[in-house]
C-alpha cells in the first residue's frame, strides 16, 4: 500500500511540475518570436562616405523593428572625443528606422557607435565611420573599445545554473534513495545549506546585474519610471525574476517535502525558458526537450553528488552501506538520466539548427557543441568503467573516478551556458510548394519556389498554368509581417518565359512572413494564392 501511495504522490509531483512549466510558457509567450539578433541594414550617412556638408540627421535602418526608448547613439570625432550622444527623436511604437537630429559637425572623420535591444532581448551594438568634408585619421580605431565581455555573465550563470541543477538532482535522488531505505538528505548533507542558498541568490542577482550592465544606457531607468511593459522584450530577465521568486518560495521553512521537491525541479527547468528557445519557429515544441535535458542533467549530476556524499559519510561516520544492493538502484536511474540527456540533446540540435549546418557553417557554437559531446562521451565511458568494476568487486571502489566524472559534468554545464550566449549556425531551408488559389471559382495552382529561406534578398520563381487559355497580364507579390509592422510590396514579378515569373523579395528580418500572390487576367479575373514563410536569420 505504501508503494502504491508513493507512486501516486510521485505522479502528482510531476503533474505539478508540468503545470508550472505550462504557466511559465504562458508568461513567456508574449515575448516576440524571432530567430536572430537585429542587424544594421542601411545608414545615412552611409559607411565610409564623405559628405560635403554636415548632415542634419543620422538615420539607421535595422533588420527588425526596434524599441526606440532602448536605442542610443554616440558619435566620436577623429580624436575619439564624443560630440553627440542621445536617443531617437521619436518615441512610441517600434520602428525599423531610427532618426537622430545632429548638431553641426566640423570637417573630419566621425565614428557612430549604436546600441539597441533585439526583439529576442539580446543587447546588440555596432559602429561605423563617415566623414564630413575630408576624411582624417582616427575614427573607428580610436573610438571602438575591445567590446563588452560576456565572461562575468557566463560565470554568474554557470554558478547559478550549476547550483540549481545540482540541488534539484541531489534532492530528487536523495528522496528516491530514502524511499528505498538509504541515507536521507538530512543525514548526508547537514552543513553548508545556508552557504549554498546565499551563493545561489547572489549568483542570480549577479546574473541580473551583469545583464543589466550590457543593456543600452538609460534602459533600466526607463523601466523604473513606469515602462514595466518593456520587460516583456527580455525573456532572460523574466526568467531571472521567475528564478528569484521560486527561490523565495523554496526558502519558506516548515513546508511538506513535496513542496520543496516541486520547487527544486521547477528551478532546474526554469533556465530552459531563457535564451535561444524564443527564436525558434515552434517555441513550445522546442521547450519540451530543453526541459527534459535540464532535468536529466540534474538527475545525473545529483546522483553523482549523492554517491560522493555517501562515501564521505561512510568514511567519516562509519555508516553502513550495502553497495551490492545499492548498485542496481543507482545504475538503473543513471541509465535513464544518461539516455534522456543524449536523446534530448540530439533533439535540441535538430530543432534549433541542423547537424548539416553545424558542420558546414562551422563557428564557435559548433566548437562548443563538439566539446560538449566529447565530455559527455567521456562521462558515459567513466560511468561504464565504474559500473563494471563495481559489479566485479561487489562494492564501490572508484571514489576518485566518480569525482572526476562529477567535475566533468560541471564543465558540461559551463559549456551549455556558454553556448546559450553564442550565436548558432542557422539551418536554411528551401521552399518548393504548389499553392491552391483562394477563390473557389478559379481552380488554379501556382508552383512557387525559393532557393533559400533566409534574411536578405531572395529570388522567388512562380510557375502558373493558363486559365481558360489566358495568362496573367500582371503578377504581384506582397510579403507582410503584421506582428512587427513590416511590409514589402506589392512587387511586380517579371515573366521570363511563358508561365514562369521571377521576383526578388527583400526579407529584412527573420520570423514568419505572410505571402500573398495576386494575378490579374485580361478578362478582369483576379486570383490570389497565400501562404506563410518562416525566414531564418542571416548566416
Amino acid at each position: 500500500m505504501f508503494v502504491i501511495l508513493s507512486q501516486k504522490k510521485m505522479v502528482t509531483y510531476f503533474i505539478k511540475i508540468a503545470a508550472l512549466c505550462i504557466g511559465l510558457y504562458f508568461v513567456f509567450m508574449h515575448v516576440p518570436a524571432v530567430q536572430a539578433h537585429s542587424g544594421l541594414l542601411e545608414s545615412t550617412p552611409a559607411e565610409r562616405v564623405v559628405t560635403e556638408k554636415s548632415p542634419p540627421a543620422l538615420k539607421l535602418h535595422f533588420s527588425e523593428p526596434i524599441e526606440q526608448e532602448l536605442a542610443s547613439v554616440t558619435i566620436y570625432d577623429w580624436n575619439a572625443n564624443p560630440v553627440f550622444s542621445g536617443h531617437p527623436d521619436e518615441e512610441g511604437e517600434r520602428s525599423p528606422t531610427l532618426e537622430f537630429s545632429l548638431p553641426k559637425l566640423d570637417q573630419g572623420t566621425y565614428t557612430v557607435k549604436w546600441s539597441i535591444v533585439s526583439l529576442d532581448g539580446h543587447p546588440v551594438s555596432g559602429s561605423y565611420s563617415f566623414a564630413v568634408g575630408e576624411a582624417t585619421a582616427g575614427g573607428v580605431e580610436s573610438a571602438t573599445s575591445a567590446g563588452d565581455s560576456k565572461v562575468p555573465l557566463i560565470i554568474a550563470r554557470t554558478i547559478a545554473q550549476g547550483l540549481l541543477l545540482l540541488g534539484a538532482g541531489y534532492f530528487l535522488f536523495a528522496w528516491l534513495a530514502e524511499r528505498r531505505g538509504y541515507p536521507s538528505n538530512s543525514t548526508l548533507f547537514r552543513r553548508g545549506r545556508r552557504i549554498g542558498a546565499v551563493i545561489l541568490v547572489l549568483a542570480t542577482i549577479a546574473e541580473l546585474a551583469f545583464y543589466a550592465a550590457s543593456l543600452p544606457p538609460g534602459m533600466m531607468q526607463t523601466v523604473l519610471q513606469g515602462r514595466w511593459d518593456l520587460l516583456l522584450d527580455f525573456p532572460f530577465v523574466l526568467m531571472l525574476f521567475a528564478q528569484l521568486f521560486a527561490l523565495i518560495l523554496l526558502f519558506i521553512p516548515g513546508m511538506v517535502r513535496g513542496w520543496y521537491l516541486v520547487l527544486w525541479l521547477a528551478l532546474a527547468a526554469i533556465p530552459a525558458f531563457g535564451g535561444h528557445v524564443w527564436g525558434m519557429e515552434n517555441p513550445l515544441i522546442a521547450l519540451i526537450p530543453r526541459i527534459i535535458h535540464q532535468l536529466a542533467i540534474a538527475l545525473w549530476l545529483g546522483a553523482l553528488c549523492y554517491v560522493i556524499l555517501l562515501i564521505y559519510w561512510q568514511r567519516k561516520h562509519g555508516g553502513e552501506v550495502s553497495w551490492g544492493k545499492f548498485r542496481p538502484f543507482f545504475v538503473n536511474r543513471m541509465m535513464v538520466a544518461t539516455g534522456l540527456v543524449v536523446l534530448s540533446g540530439i533533439t535540441m540540435v535538430f530543432l534549433q539548427t541542423s547537424w548539416v549546418a553545424v558542420v558546414t557553417d562551422w563557428m564557435q557554437w559548433s566548437t562548443l557543441l563538439l566539446f560538449k559531446l566529447i565530455f559527455t562521451a567521456v562521462m558515459i565511458g567513466l560511468a561504464v568503467f565504474q559500473t563494471l568494476k563495481w559489479k566485479k568487486r561487489k562494492t564501490f571502489a572508484t571514489p576518485r573516478v566518480i569525482r572526476v566524472e562529477w567535475i566533468i559534468g560541471l564543465v558540461v554545464i559551463l559549456i551549455g551556458v556558454w553556448m546559450s550566449q553564442t550565436a548558432y549556425p542557422i539551418a536554411v531551408e528551401s521552399y518548393d510548394q504548389t499553392l491552391a488559389s483562394s477563390q473557389e471559382q478559379a481552380q488554379a495552382e501556382a508552383a512557387v519556389s525559393i532557393d533559400q529561406l533566409q534574411v536578405g534578398e531572395q529570388q522567388m520563381i512562380i510557375r502558373l498554368s493558363a486559365i481558360d487559355g489566358e495568362r496573367p497580364e500582371q503578377l504581384r507579390v506582397e510579403i507582410v509581417m503584421p506582428d512587427h509592422g513590416m511590409k514589402s510590396g506589392p512587387l511586380t514579378a517579371k515573366q521570363t518565359q511563358p508561365g514562369e515569373y521571377h521576383v526578388k523579395l527583400p526579407f529584412t528580418m527573420p520570423g514568419t512572413w505572410h505571402l500573398k500572390i495576386t494575378a490579374n487576367y485580361p478578362s478582369g479575373q483576379k486570383t490570389q494564392w497565400t501562404d506563410n514563410l518562416f525566414i531564418a536569420g542571416r548566416k
